[in-house]
């Protein structure tokens, strides 16, 4: 079994979350209050490799979505690709 300490970065619009080979492990999605779509992709030009569509919120309801296995590989880096009616994510990787 592969042991690596986790870490979080919070990130509230379209960026890097992380510069560097990793794997995520988890995500915490902050909604607005219409339905919208985040991106997870590896690096700033690369392959999205986490698409998920988010519900409408009118309160703002966050909702955590935790990886299963050993998490998805993002070989260059972590990047916020799209953030559509998203307010935040913290991202949970190692």
């Amino acid at each position: 079994m592969m042991q690596t300490d986790v870490k979080s970065a919070y990130v509230d619009s379209a960026t890097t979350v992380y510069d560097a080979a990793t794997r995520v492990k988890g995500v915490y999605v902050y909604v607005g209050s219409g339905a919208g779509v985040l991106e997870l992709s590896d690096g700033a030009s690369g392959t999205v490799l986490l698409k998920m569509a988010t519900p409408a919120s009118s309160t703002g309801n966050p909702f955590y979505i935790p990886v299963p296995g050993e998490g998805i590989k993002f070989n260059t880096g972590v990047y916020a690709k799209t953030m559509t009616n998203v307010a935040s994510i913290t991202v949970f990787y190692g």
